[in-house]
Formats: C-alpha cells, sequence, structure tokens
C-alpha cells in the first residue's frame, strides 16, 4: 500500500479494505476510490451501499479515508460498498503514528 494512503487510514478491526476518495463528480454521480494497490476504481452513488458516518454519497469528501469493497458489474470491477469512518478516530490514528506508537 502506498505512504499517501497508508497515512491518513484508521487502524481499524473491520474486514474491509482501505483506501481514500480521490474525486467525486456530483453531476454525474460517480466518484473513484485508490484503493490499496494504487489503482483508481469508481463507484456509482445510485448502486454504492453506505455504512459508517455517512448517511448519503453527498456526504462524502476528496481526500477521506474509507473502508471498501469491490464487485463485478456489468461495467467491470466497481466500488459496490463503502464504509466512511469518524473523523475522531483517523485523527487519533494519525497522531499515534506520528509518536511512534
Amino acid at each position: 500500500m502506498s505512504d499517501e494512503v497508508t497515512g491518513i487510514l484508521p487502524h481499524n478491526d473491520d474486514l474491509f479494505h482501505h483506501g481514500v476518495i480521490t474525486k467525486l463528480f456530483p453531476s454525474n454521480n460517480t466518484g473513484i476510490v485508490r484503493i490499496e494497490s494504487g489503482r483508481e476504481v469508481f463507484f456509482s452513488y445510485e448502486f454504492v451501499i453506505l455504512t459508517g458516518e455517512a448517511k448519503s454519497p453527498l456526504h462524502l469528501k476528496v481526500g477521506q479515508p474509507v473502508g471498501y469493497d469491490l464487485g463485478w458489474t456489468p461495467s467491470g470491477l466497481r466500488v459496490t460498498k463503502i464504509k466512511t469512518y469518524p473523523t475522531s478516530s483517523v485523527q487519533a490514528a494519525d497522531t499515534s503514528k506520528r509518536q511512534g506508537s
């Protein structure tokens, strides 16, 4: 996983892969998540399942760390589930990493 992605991800014991939202296209109802391998994978607002803090795709932000799940669709590989994390857990994980814990 790239240092850019690992530097801001929460250290949770959930079973999601971790990535970062890199682009959002509200006019097209789509977005892109950079996954652990560095590859960017699309998602569609209407076909993605949201869990965690965000209750709507409109609450997603560029640069936000997320958990994700992938699936094959007729359009190819897509993000099918996104889990958002509380801002405080992301900041706490980042702070503990800087302090060498």
